[in-house]
């Protein structure tokens, strides 16, 4: 397979992206706030019932842990679909249910992998974070793929571009400390007055990134189809410039 160097800006990619949410911001909200909502309220609320006892964390935790994996790929079927102007609803954020243990699986043995690096020092985990940061993307491409070819394929994409993906996801901090404030003055507040209403805290504090997490989703869509060859040079710039001229 030929190799992809992903040369193009972080500035264009990102105009790739809300060209593709160019009149569908109402529904990549929305779907946004079902995957963070699905996501976030179930564990907050068993921390609340469970609240005071030793397994509350424990809990929510694997919850967490279960359905984490199948939701994300969810997520990145609808931004890819949407990306791509395909057919895209909210009911795909649910989609990774179909694949569950293999997502669960994949999202175990990727983790796995990073902590492994991360123990050996703080930059290689970092480092095989973005080596395998393609993995779910690619399991949606490729449903006949294994957990380990999915991962060997990331790796493969990657090398490279892993420096590019992680200058186009500083490019949003700007966006990311706006989207925060809300969050650390909301989860402060619940966690002052009851340590039991912290997840709940924090999923009404996310609120700000059900605008960011959609624009940062498909931007990262973008990369991933520069860097598997899908999209063409002349189709980025032109793509980029009418979103240019029309800001």
């Amino acid at each position: 397979m030929n190799q992809n160097i992903v040369l193009e800006t972080c500035k264009n990619i990102r105009a790739l992206a809300r060209v593709s949410l160019q009149g569908k911001w109402k529904l990549a909200v929305a779907a946004t706030a079902v995957y963070m909502v699905a996501l976030m309220l179930p564990a907050a609320i068993l921390e609340i019932i469970f609240s005071g006892k030793e397994n509350a964390a424990l809990l929510s935790g694997l919850y967490t842990f279960l359905v984490a994996a199948p939701f994300t790929i969810g997520y990145d079927i609808f931004c890819l679909n949407l990306f791509r102007r395909k057919e895209c609803e909210i009911a795909q954020v649910f989609y990774g249910f179909e694949r569950f243990f293999k997502a669960v699986g994949l999202y175990f043995v990727m983790g796995l992998f990073i902590c492994l690096w991360f123990l050996v020092f703080i930059i290689p985990g970092f480092i095989a974070a973005y080596r395998y940061s393609q993995a779910f993307l690619i399991m949606i491409d490729h449903p006949e793929y294994g957990i380990l070819q999915c991962l060997a394929e990331s790796k493969r994409l990657m090398t490279g571009n892993k420096m590019k993906l992680f200058s186009l996801e500083v490019s949003f901090i700007g966006w990311a400390i706006l989207a925060s404030i809300p969050m650390a003055a909301i989860s402060s507040f619940f966690t002052f007055n009851a340590v039991a209403l912290a997840s709940l805290g924090s999923l009404l504090g996310s609120i700000a990134y059900f605008w960011l997490s959609p624009y940062l989703c498909v931007a990262s869509v973008a990369f991933y189809e520069i860097a598997n060859g899908n999209l063409r040079p002349g189709v980025i710039e032109a793509e980029a410039t009418v979103m240019g001229e029309e800001n």
